[in-house]
């Protein structure tokens, strides 16, 4: 009966621990992904919040204080450039 009760002692802290390494390893893996995911989904916002200015007509770019060739100028931007 100990030497059962050592083996799981043993066998669940040596779970913990691949556990812990394994977790360790996938929050190292992951975060350079989910940079890539991350810029991803701002150049898209991006993209998106420059075509609804150019959606705006004259009379509420003047409102904003923006010229169409301001506009102009935002859209042809790449969506990775803010």
């Amino acid at each position: 009966m100990r030497t059962t009760e050592a083996t799981r002692s043993s066998g669940s802290s040596s779970f913990t621990t691949v556990f812990k390494v394994i977790a360790r390893a996938l929050s190292v893996g992951i975060r350079p992904v989910w940079l890539v995911i991350e810029a991803g989904l701002n150049g898209y916002e991006r993209w998106r919040q420059r075509q609804a200015l150019m959606r705006l007509d004259d009379h509420l770019l003047k409102d904003i204080g923006v010229s169409r060739a301001d506009v102009d100028s935002e859209v042809s931007k790449p969506f990775w450039r803010g």
